[in-house]
Formats: C-alpha cells, structure tokens, sequence
C-alpha cells in the first residue's frame, strides 16, 4: 500500500464520519422535536439541550450530508 492510497482511504472515513454525524444530528433534531412536543415537563430540559447540541452537529457538518453519503 502506497501513500496515496492510504491517504485516500483516511480521507474516506473521515467523509464518512461527518455524513454520519450529519445523520445523527438529523435524527437528533427529530426526537428532541418529538420530545419538546410529547414529553412533557419532565423531558423538555433535556429536549432543549438536545436540540442545541443537534444544532451544532447539523452546523458544522451540513444538513444534507448525510443524506446523499447514504443515499437515502
């Protein structure tokens, strides 16, 4: 194995570690969705910190990402 070759596939899992975290950000903004609205009072402080960390995730990884990575 060359370098090249080796950079190539370092830099395939780190595409593939940013489309999936743009997909659990995604799925992450879902459920603390789910939760503000069904959760209650007892879920809504978690719901929220959830949410921004998601935010974040989604961010700084992009929305769609993980989307076409996987295409699904």
């Amino acid at each position: 194995m060359d370098l090249a070759e080796y950079l190539s596939r370092v830099g395939d899992g780190f595409a593939f570690m940013i489309a999936f975290v743009s997909l659990l950000g995604f799925l992450g903004i879902l459920l603390g969705i789910l939760l503000l609205v069904f959760g209650g009072r007892l879920y809504r402080n978690t719901a929220v910190k959830l949410l921004l960390v998601c935010i974040v995730l989604v961010g700084l990884t992009g929305m769609y990402t993980g989307v076409k990575y996987f295409r699904i």
